[in-house]
């Protein structure tokens, strides 16, 4: 894997994630996890928590780039994702 490969794999991971443990987007299925399971239990937590949903997220996006990574659009859906991250972030950091 080249190294503009490995960088949009990672920031399409990082956009994953928040999109499935923050984003206002996923609040109902958050939600609903939460009262199906309770609070206490593994999965309502994983859903919560950005570090561990990042690695399930990471070994995700990493095997498809594996299987997939000469494909036309997935390189543009890892980009598509990257790019939102990214702008995302800058967006954040421009009132501080």
């Amino acid at each position: 894997m080249d190294f503009v490969t490995l960088a949009l794999v990672a920031l399409a991971t990082a956009r994953l994630t928040r999109l499935v443990t923050t984003d206002t987007i996923t609040e109902p299925l958050r939600v609903w996890v939460v009262g199906k399971l309770g609070e206490d239990s593994k999965l309502s937590y994983l859903m919560m928590c950005s570090w561990c949903m990042s690695l399930w997220v990471g070994a995700g996006v990493a095997g498809s780039a594996y299987l997939f990574g000469g494909n036309r659009w997935y390189g543009f859906a890892l980009l598509a994702l990257s790019a939102s991250y990214v702008t995302g972030w800058l967006a954040g950091r421009e009132n501080e």
